[in-house]
């Protein structure tokens, strides 16, 4: 069945924790998944690109997979691959850090911006959750994980 697959993690690196720490979230990383099992998202040191399938090994890692037509599972591939290449929006981590709705940087992303972007554009935002497009910038992973697209879609789970 045609699906998008969302992966949220935490890592181990100092980067990781401190996302983490400053937002207040489970998780300092979001990013969605691809048929051929690489990950497409956006980090701080290169922007969004598409990672080899085992590029990192996280203690915690929640994996949904939304169900979605043919269709529109191959035009939401294209927009995550068109993406690629944007430079990540270092400006927004220090307006979430402080509290600074201002800070940000237009045509950058975090992941959970880039990744709240995607599930709107495919599902609608009555789906995702009740965020206009302006303001995607202020979600962080924790945020969309609280969307109720993912209730019972769910297919792995790892806490270590």
């Amino acid at each position: 069945m045609p699906s998008i697959r969302v992966r949220f993690i935490r890592d181990k690196g100092f980067i990781s924790r401190a996302i983490s720490g400053i937002t207040g979230s489970l998780f300092s990383h979001v990013e969605f998944g691809t048929p051929d099992g690489t990950w497409i998202g956006a980090h701080i040191e290169d922007g969004i690109r598409e990672r080899r399938a085992n590029y990192c090994s996280p203690p915690l890692e929640y994996v949904y997979e939304i169900p979605i037509t043919g269709d529109r599972e191959i035009e939401a591939l294209q927009w995550m691959r068109s993406k690629i290449g944007a430079a990540y929006n270092t400006v927004d981590i220090l307006g979430l850090m402080f509290e600074a709705r201002s800070l940000r940087s237009p045509n950058r992303y975090i992941c959970s911006q880039f990744c709240t972007e995607g599930l709107i554009r495919f599902y609608g935002a009555h789906n995702v959750l009740n965020v206009l497009d302006d303001w995607t910038y202020r979600i962080t992973p924790e945020t969309l994980h609280l969307s109720p697209i993912f209730v019972g879609n769910q297919i792995s789970r790892r806490e270590g």
